[in-house]
């Protein structure tokens, strides 16, 4: 063997310059190793960084060692690991931004390695280092990238304590660990996403549940107020049905006594005025209580018309003798506009005439005494509607609560006085009633003390046949012919009271006050009408009177007619089921009594099932 001047060169020495090279191979090749097999069980990238510096760091003989991950957007450095420095040197450079002038910054930024091998070097490119390495310590830095198929991820450093040469070995070894970090940064990084995503998962996985629960239970909730909601409305249905009965029931000798006073004969200009008084008062009872009841209805929709063909400008007539006399007695001029000829549509008759009324009532009540109120029904046959307008020259309306004027309990009279009454439920069962014909209303006023008109439009029906143009009215039959009558009526002031209103009339009456009296008097003297009421005392109630009557031959035929306080549907569905032909509600008016009675003088059966 010869050396490079040709001379020869003995075998000893060179094996024996050798050999310190190759135990140097020998313990970077172990070092790589124990860094592969540390980093494969490596959880975070402070493991990582810890198992490259001190593996790194004794296999360069460095006396410092940094790792450094590269923020995401490329700005800044964050270390994760840094060893070798004093405390406050490691605290002031855990983040810094990528363009800072130390290696490890520059080797990210460039994305190459950077190989100072000399302390002068060094001093002259990186002026932090001297001041904290201090300029005579140190020596050589080197420092390079940490590359993901092209992605810089960060960038590892050493430094040295004096300066030195880097040799291909060195390069290779740094090089290697630094593949090994990138690699281990990469996959420690995955899994942080994938646990990240895992955790994200099963918290909305529990954040469903949880909402879930939350839905169950507000389901829950919402069932229970649905159903409680159901409770209170069918306890307030019984409340009021139990409120019309009870205020009906005194209502209706009342009536009846008012109606005796009427036809008692003449009287005194005092007794006169106290009967109107009464007579007013009862009136005006008796409509809140149908009111109360009706808007509750109607909000329910529980209401069903029985539509038929009609002429509203008959309707409209009769409706403005029934209220003239109200309007004449408080000094009102009451004017009627209608066509000269019919206007017809379908149309309830019985909840038409209620609208009318209410509308007419309502202006009679606002409308102090020299004021005027005017009916006109207006058809307008291009459009296929006609209008019907009440209009006064009342208290007017203020427009703060003009569109709020048909919700249910809306007052114009806001006095303390309250001296006009009333519980606001009148134009809100206009309302109802028009909407449910397919109509609509609307109110109008120039404000307070100016007046105010009230419209409702309905649809027309389409001209009828010539043989319907013009039906003659059923004219009332006499009610003279006397008739067997037996009232069957617990209340006694309401069944003398009917019954002196009936003797007067002519009529032979006999009474009795339970149900079970009331079938024994049947039967033992078959009248040709009963009166009964329903809420009868003991076992047998009006039910239970009719359905056994109508078991009987003898009284099959007789009419039957509930006289009661319950004026609910159900209750008209109850009465009919059981037997009865009509369904009247306390308390009953003479005319209403008159209409019944002329009823019988049609052929036997004519009437049955024909009042509601």
């Amino acid at each position: 063997m010869r050396s490079l001047d040709g001379q020869p060169t003995p075998a000893r020495s060179v094996f024996e310059g050798a050999a310190p090279r190759l135990d140097q191979v020998v313990e970077r090749l172990l070092r790589l190793q124990a860094i592969t097999a540390a980093l494969a069980g490596a959880r975070t990238l402070a493991e990582i960084a810890g198992t490259i510096i001190d593996e790194g760091m004794p296999a360069l003989d460095a006396e410092v060692g940094v790792v450094a991950l590269l923020s995401t957007d490329g700005a800044t450095l964050r270390n994760l690991g840094f060893k070798g420095v004093p405390v406050e040197t490691e605290e002031d450079w855990v983040e810094y931004p990528v363009d800072s002038p130390v290696p490890v910054a520059e080797a990210a930024r460039l994305g190459a390695p950077v190989i100072v091998p000399t302390r002068e070097e060094r001093n002259a490119r990186y002026p932090v280092l001297a001041s904290v390495h201090g300029v005579e310590h140190g020596g050589a830095v080197v420092a390079f990238p940490l590359v993901i198929e092209a992605r810089i991820v960060g960038s590892l450093g050493f430094c040295f304590p004096a300066s030195r040469a880097f040799d291909a070995d060195d390069h290779a070894f740094v090089l290697s660990i630094a593949q090994q970090c990138a690699l281990a940064i990469e996959r420690v990084r995955w899994h942080e996403v994938a646990e990240q995503e895992i955790a994200h998962r099963r918290a909305s996985e529990e954040a469903l549940r949880a909402r879930e629960r939350e839905l169950t239970a507000l389901v829950a909730e919402l069932k229970q107020t649905r159903d409680a909601l159901r409770e209170a409305d069918r306890r307030k249905d019984e409340f009021l049905a139990m409120l019309a009965h009870e205020l009906r029931n005194p209502l209706a000798p009342l009536l009846n006594a008012v109606e005796l006073l009427k036809i008692a004969g003449p009287a005194t200009p005092v007794v006169e005025r106290a009967r109107a008084i009464m007579d007013r008062q009862i009136g005006h009872m008796t409509r809140m209580v149908d009111d109360l009841l009706d808007i509750s209805r109607i909000s329910r929709g529980k209401i069903a018309l029985s539509a038929e063909r009609l002429d509203l400008v008959e309707l409209a007539r009769a409706a403005a003798l029934d209220y003239r006399p109200l309007l004449d007695a408080r000094g009102v001029r009451f004017e009627l506009a209608l066509p000269a000829e019919p206007v017809w549509l379908r149309a309830d008759a019985t909840r038409l005439t209620q609208a009318i009324g209410n509308l007419l009532q309502n202006a009679s009540k606002f409308t102090d005494d020299r004021g005027s109120v005017r009916l006109s029904v207006v058809p307008d046959r291009g459009r296929g509607v006609v209008s019907v307008e009440v209009a006064d020259t009342g208290i007017g309306i203020d427009p703060a609560i003009l569109e709020r004027i048909f919700e249910p309990f809306t007052q114009a009279d806001r006095s303390l006085a309250r001296s006009r009454g009333g519980l606001g439920l009148g134009l809100a069962l206009v309302k109802g009633v028009v909407e449910l014909h397919g109509g609509a209303v609307r109110a109008a006023s120039a404000g307070v003390g100016r007046g105010a008109q009230i419209a409702i439009t309905l649809p027309l029906d389409v001209a009828p046949r010539a043989a319907e143009a013009r039906r003659p009215a059923v004219a009332a039959a006499s009610a003279s012919r006397a008739r067997r009558i037996l009232i069957i009526e617990d209340n006694h002031d309401a069944a003398d009271s009917l019954r002196m209103l009936l003797e007067r009339r002519g009529h032979a009456v006999s009474v009795a006050h339970s149900g079970a009296d009331g079938v024994a008097a049947a039967r033992d003297a078959p009248p040709d009408v009963i009166l009964c009421d329903i809420g009868l005392p003991g076992d047998m109630n009006g039910y239970g009177v009719a359905r056994a009557l109508r078991g009987e031959s003898v009284t099959r035929a007789t009419l039957m007619v509930a006289l009661t306080g319950y004026g609910q549907d159900d209750d008209r569905r109850l009465a009919h089921a059981a037997g009865f032909d009509a369904h009247l509600t306390k308390p009953v008016t003479q005319a209403m009594l008159e209409r019944l009675l002329a009823e019988l003088a049609s052929p036997p059966g004519a009437a049955r099932g024909a009042r509601e």
